[in-house]
């Protein structure tokens, strides 16, 4: 029996560290329970959801950009972004190398990446399934791509400053892009569903859907032909008279939509990224300059609508020569002696015009260049637009009222020069540029977003129709004749300007702005057409450059189907063969599309970007309307001006030089 009490005792210590290890492991269960449901509940559902739910995200598209034919100028199109989380990519040297194919150095840019400690970095965005093949198979632990949409632009440079661009999450950065972008915008949707342990659908389990919200479409009241065959004829124009760039707009003076704006050099929106902030500025609205003589037509109207000229009143022009209060002489290209009104404008005699606008008080002048719209913005919808330069007339000095009259110390926008000139052209009416016609949304529906809107009267229509028929002796008798159209009464001014020098102390005799301004046809305008041609070297004078640009501008638009000249052209031009457009340094879409617009079919031989060879060769006439075309890379083509692609990336500035 005395044994008996040691097993006891030892049964009995057993029995105790049973219970307490039986409550430690309760209390450490208790302890669990307790972290699982209160502290860790969250992280647990959000585990669990991750394990019977998949999430499928429902792209969205940016909204279309077109023009009023409904041609595309802004699409978006699918695309694939390749990720990696660099801790576990084992192979980084041969990932790196796969990306070589991209183009020089993007194997040691990858390289890098994968070194540089982040736990995520992107290796490719929004790559084309083109380039995406280039690259091959990244079965690479640690590598992974998924599905994104990037934008493009199947026209290529066509109105690439006016359009604008994305960055590269698809938002918009200027242009109509950045403009418009809230409208334009999509919204990703999901979808929500439940699965079981294999991945397979539960049936009966309800599932979640937003629905993606596809952005609106807009379109825009730019002619996409228009814009083609006003880029072209600028480039024209740069190249015969070896200028640094051009300027136009075309708009429809009756609604203030504008049909076409045009910056040269071109900018292709497509490589934004590539090009210099100077090239990407849309500089009929950002960039203010001199006028020169178009600006005359603003005194002129001044001085008619408050009663101080007639038509038939006649000038004395001081035989070319005129000293200002100042002791500055004022010189005019010929000596003249008495000339009428009309006379004065057609010879673009600074003389003539400076002591008819001397009628004016400097208040009174003033207040006729604010209400034509000058000094203030036009209320485009663009960002970065200039309100252009003006002292007001209490800071003038003695020659200001003089040299304003003749287009120097005023600067001005190409917009707020054709708006005042499709003032005189509609009957006296500022109109409002309009530049978007209306939206599509996701079902195909258009909106008409606002319509025409007059500013304000500026002239009555009797002096209107006056400066319009003085307008239109310019172009018949005076510096603009080589503005002439045959069968249509056109209207306009020449104007030749100094660019001033960047330190303020006066004009370079070196550098120049010949311009264009007017209108079609006289008795029922139609379009307003402004052109500037940026430090010609050759054929410096506006009606030596400027005007011939305007005519062939206008002479194809109205040849178009549909056009004022259309019937007259095609009846003796039965049969015959256009002249061949030159395609070369185009993209294979921009060239398509400009052959086209001519009934020319276009077909391509060969890989690249661009056009470097086609025949038949520019200029001549077309073997059966058919261009053949050498796609090669995209460097600058035989042909092709440097020009189109790099900008000297002056300041536009200027001072009056006569005509």
């Amino acid at each position: 029996m005395p044994k008996a009490k040691p097993a006891i005792r030892a049964g009995a210590a057993r029995l105790r560290w049973v219970a307490i290890c039986g409550a430690l492991a309760w209390v450490a269960l208790t302890g669990r329970l307790v972290q699982v449901q209160v502290y860790q509940h969250d992280e647990y559902s959000v585990l669990t959801r991750e394990q019977y739910q998949r999430r499928v995200e429902l792209k969205a598209s940016r909204g279309r950009v077109l023009d009023r034919r409904g041609h595309d100028l802004a699409v978006d199109v699918a695309a694939t972004s390749v990720f990696a989380y660099p801790d576990q990519v084992a192979e980084p040297g041969r990932v790196a190398a796969r990306f070589a194919a991209l183009g020089p150095g993007r194997d040691a840019q990858v390289a890098r990446q994968l070194r540089g400690g982040k736990p995520f970095v992107y290796l490719a965005r929004q790559v084309s399934d083109a380039d995406l093949a280039r690259i091959g198979k990244l079965d690479f632990a640690g590598v992974f791509k998924h599905a994104e949409t990037r934008r493009q632009y199947p026209l290529g440079p066509l109105a690439g400053q006016f359009i604008g661009h994305t960055n590269i999450d698809n938002r918009g950065s200027e242009g109509i892009e950045g403009a418009f972008d809230k409208m334009l915008r999509e919204r990703d949707g999901l979808l929500l569903g439940y699965v079981d342990a294999l991945g397979k659908r539960v049936p009966g389990r309800q599932q979640q859907r937003e629905e993606p919200q596809h952005g609106r479409s807009l379109v825009l009241t730019i002619d996409a032909l228009y814009q083609g065959i006003l880029e072209e004829e600028l480039q024209r124009a740069i190249d015969r008279s070896q200028a640094e760039g051009a300027l136009g707009v075309i708009l429809d003076p009756r609604s203030g939509a504008v049909l076409a704006m045009a910056n040269l050099p071109l900018f292709d929106p497509n490589s934004a990224a590539n090009a210099a902030p100077e090239l990407r500025r849309n500089r009929t609205i950002t960039d203010a300059y001199e006028p020169g003589s178009t600006f005359k037509v603003i005194a002129a109207a001044a001085v008619l609508e408050e009663g101080l000229a007639r038509l038939e009143d006649r000038v004395f022009c001081e035989q070319g020569e005129l000293e200002l209060a100042n002791g500055e002489i004022i010189r005019d290209t010929e000596s003249y002696g008495d000339l009428l009104f009309a006379q004065v404008m057609e010879k673009s005699s600074n003389i003539g015009l400076i002591k008819f606008a001397r009628r004016l008080e400097r208040p009174q002048f003033y207040e006729y260049i604010r209400r034509f719209g000058f000094a203030t913005r036009t209320g485009i919808d663009l960002p970065a637009e200039n309100s252009g330069l003006l002292q007001s007339a209490d800071q003038w000095s003695e020659r200001s009222l003089e040299t304003i009259a003749i287009g120097q110390e005023i600067g001005v926008t190409a917009l707020q020069l054709a708006l005042a000139y499709g003032a005189v052209a509609n009957g006296g009416k500022l109109m409002a540029p309009r530049i978007a016609a209306g939206t599509v949304d996701a079902d195909g529906r258009f909106e008409q977003r606002g319509g025409p809107q007059v500013v304000r009267r500026v002239l009555g229509r009797r002096v209107a129709a006056q400066l319009g028929q003085v307008l239109a002796g310019v172009v018949a008798r005076g510096t603009g004749q080589r503005a002439q159209i045959e069968g249509v009464a056109v209207a306009g001014k020449t104007g030749t300007a100094q660019r001033a020098l960047a330190d303020g102390s006066g004009y370079d005799p070196e550098a120049s702005i010949a311009s264009f301004a007017g209108f079609l046809p006289v008795e029922n305008p139609q379009f307003v057409c402004v052109v500037m041609v940026e430090n010609p070297r050759l054929d410096a004078w506006g009606g030596q450059i400027a005007a011939p640009a305007f005519k062939r501008v206008m002479e194809r638009i109205l040849h178009l189907p549909g056009g004022l000249l259309f019937e007259r052209a095609t009846q003796p031009l039965a049969g015959a063969e256009q002249a061949v457009p030159d395609l070369r340094g185009m993209s294979r879409a921009v060239a398509r599309f400009q052959g086209e617009m001519r009934g020319m079919p276009v077909a391509f031989m060969g890989t690249g970007h661009v056009v470097v060879e086609q025949t038949p060769r520019p200029g001549t006439a077309g073997r059966g309307g058919r261009i053949e075309c050498v796609l090669g890379p995209r460097v600058v083509a035989a042909g092709w001006d440097v020009r189109r692609v790099h900008l000297a990336g002056r300041p536009l500035g200027a001072g009056a030089k006569g005509i």
